[in-house]
């Protein structure tokens, strides 16, 4: 594969992770530790730090989920290098995945836990390396499930997708 072709997930990768970063780094520094603004309603901006993984599940357990996150980020890698890719939204779903891991990956290597901050009614609290983590799951999802009846790709015999 041409290097440029894979350009669209380096920039997708890169551009989740400085997003992350600093929207959780302007969190730390103006709102406070568990205060929520507003006090009330069904968007709110919130300061939380959670150690577990989605909906606070695993809490305390950042080691384990830090070499979790390693091992998925590994694997996702290895998918990606492994097959060669000409749908664009495999790209695209495939960087908003690690550009997501990445991002909770350093929290969770420099501060213990993954701050999450944006609270949408009863949904538990996020943040952009999660939604860039979901969006990314669902398009490939959607990709593996339709992109071939769509025309996007076609799988023979000779050539299926290597996740080995």
């Amino acid at each position: 594969m041409i290097w440029y072709k894979d350009l669209l997930f380096y920039i997708i990768s890169l551009s989740v992770i400085i997003c992350d970063q600093v929207t959780k780094s302007l969190i730390k520094e103006f709102v406070p530790r568990y205060s929520s603004w507003p006090d009330e309603g069904v968007f709110r901006i919130v300061h939380g730090v959670n150690t577990g993984s989605a909906f606070g599940l695993f809490s305390d357990y950042t080691l384990l989920l830090t070499i979790g996150s390693l091992i998925g980020i590994g694997f996702v890698l290895y998918f990606f290098y492994k097959n060669s890719f000409d749908v664009i939204w495999m790209r695209i779903s495939l960087g908003l995945i690690i550009g997501g891991a990445f991002g909770n990956l350093i929290d969770r290597i420099r501060d213990g836990g993954v701050v999450d901050f944006i609270s949408v009614g009863w949904w538990p609290a996020f943040n952009i390396a999660d939604s860039a983590i979901s969006i990314g799951i669902v398009i490939l999802i959607f990709t593996l499930t339709f992109g071939e009846k769509l025309g996007w790709y076609s799988v023979s015999k000779d050539k299926d997708i290597d996740i080995d």
